[in-house]
């Protein structure tokens, strides 16, 4: 089935399809505050392959496949990023084993969480149109709140933007019932894509859904704790942030007031519920 173009505010350049990937351009909008008319937004991406697909900032996918670039030529060192991104979150999913992996990366670690939970849908009878594409309405409640999603068949991907996936076609629209979160899509192609190697020299720690709750309650309340026993007297090297040691109370400060403003713009968290499974 041939694709169509979506008409969409972000520019695409000419692009050779070199296989069944895609790249789907989503805007995702969001509220600080409970009740306010005001949204922050950030366009993000979800990359599709066979039975996998990655969700994250477009900024992010950016610096991310920049990143795999430079690993792939033996480099240890990057560059500091051209534009920062608000949602920090990488989210990858493996259609085939129905998992949902979240990755944070905090100062020299990577976190990943394993879900196996997903959305239970009930598919509605309202259909609309998005973007030229007949669509349909579906409901799910999700990490403590109701989705209301408008999926279309005319695109065979079983998949979504965040940790939304499951529906008979890719999810164009989907927003909760307050309306504090919306995703809507901008644009799709197919090309080729790469960023898997992303985090070759980051040591990488395995939480499981209770254990990441735990961490990040502590981590919002005082994101310098990852840099306790960092420099040990066994290390040949010291650890620095900012230019100072981390163990200094000026690193500490610096990085806790940094970390403390992206923590801040998700004041309202996009699940009030945690998936347990």
């Amino acid at each position: 089935m041939k694709l169509k173009l979506l008409l969409s505010l972000f520019a695409f350049s000419s692009i050779a399809i070199f296989s069944q990937s895609y790249k789907i351009i989503y805007d995702f909008k969001w509220k600080t505050e409970e009740h306010s008319k005001d949204y922050n937004s950030e366009l993000t991406v979800l990359l599709k392959n066979d039975e996998k697909s990655y969700f994250e900032s477009l900024a992010k996918f950016k610096y991310d496949s920049i990143k795999t670039k430079l690993v792939k030529q033996g480099s240890r060192s990057f560059p500091a990023p051209k534009q920062q991104w608000k949602l920090q979150t990488l989210i990858f999913k493996d259609l085939k084993s129905q998992t949902t992996i979240t990755e944070e990366n905090f100062f020299d670690k990577v976190y990943l969480t394993t879900y196996r939970c997903k959305p239970t849908w009930k598919i509605l009878q309202e259909k609309s149109k998005v973007l030229n594409y007949n669509v349909q309405k579906a409901e799910a409640d999700f990490g403590g709140r109701k989705w209301f999603a408008w999926f279309t068949n005319e695109i065979p991907i079983s998949d979504g933007p965040y940790k939304f996936y499951g529906l008979p076609g890719l999810i164009l629209k989907i927003s909760d019932s307050e309306e504090n979160f919306i995703f809507e899509i901008k644009g799709l192609t197919k090309e080729q894509y790469n960023i898997e190697g992303r985090n070759a020299y980051d040591s990488k720690v395995n939480l499981t859904p209770k254990k990441w709750d735990v961490f990040w309650k502590k981590y919002r309340e005082d994101p310098s704790m990852i840099f306790a026993n960092l420099n040990s007297p066994n290390n040949t090297f010291t650890y620095v942030y900012n230019g100072l040691s981390v163990d200094s109370k000026e690193a500490k400060e610096i990085y806790n007031k940094t970390e403390k403003e992206k923590i801040d713009i998700f004041k309202i968290p996009i699940e009030t519920k945690s998936c347990e499974h």
